[in-house]
């Protein structure tokens, strides 16, 4: 069931609506299964640097506001529990939210040139850094390592690009950290 607001509230807080509801699928020669909260299950647990891509999925009132999101999806699923009772079922299905997952995979998928800016960012941040080691005719090596920005041979190609190519940005060369 797609998020509707008046209905996840009408199906938790109606025998009625849901014997009626019941009774129009199985006329229709379907039957409900389980509902399912993925997305509301979702925002329970937000790792807080993806606070932004995930308020897309909560409603517009909650969005911004990370502690009332949380509240607001607890409430969604707290919902869909007497839903679900009250349609006769006995399974739900949901996702649990991800504090550990962003370290791994990117969901939700990112928008159309958020890595980009993420490296002009990072370029900002380090050219005049660069500059300063240029004019001490040092060169700055960055250690490519798991966790970073510059963890393999793109990214670091990507970080110097956004510098301009600087002579300066170079890579440090450990061959541990050009396993893939």
């Amino acid at each position: 069931m797609r998020y509707a607001p008046d209905r996840s509230r009408k199906a938790a807080s109606s025998q009625a609506y849901c014997d009626e509801l019941l009774e129009t699928i199985e006329k229709a020669g379907v039957s409900i299964t389980e509902l399912s909260t993925h997305l509301q299950g979702q925002l329970v647990a937000v790792y807080p640097a993806y606070d932004t891509l995930f308020d897309a999925f909560a409603a517009p009132r909650v969005r911004g506001n990370p502690e009332a999101r949380t509240q607001w999806a607890i409430g969604q699923l707290e919902l869909a529990a007497k839903a679900s009772q009250r349609l006769g079922l006995s399974a739900h299905v949901t996702f649990s939210g991800a504090l550990a997952w962003p370290y791994l995979y990117p969901w939700p998928q990112r928008p159309a040139g958020l890595v980009e800016s993420a490296f002009e960012e990072l370029a900002r941040c380090w050219k005049p850094i660069i500059d300063v080691f240029d004019a001490a005719g040092v060169d700055v090596c960055y250690e490519l390592h798991p966790g970073e920005d510059l963890h393999d041979g793109v990214t670091f190609e990507r970080f110097l690009a956004a510098v301009g190519g600087h002579k300066r940005a170079n890579i440090l060369y450990d061959p541990s950290h050009f396993v893939l």
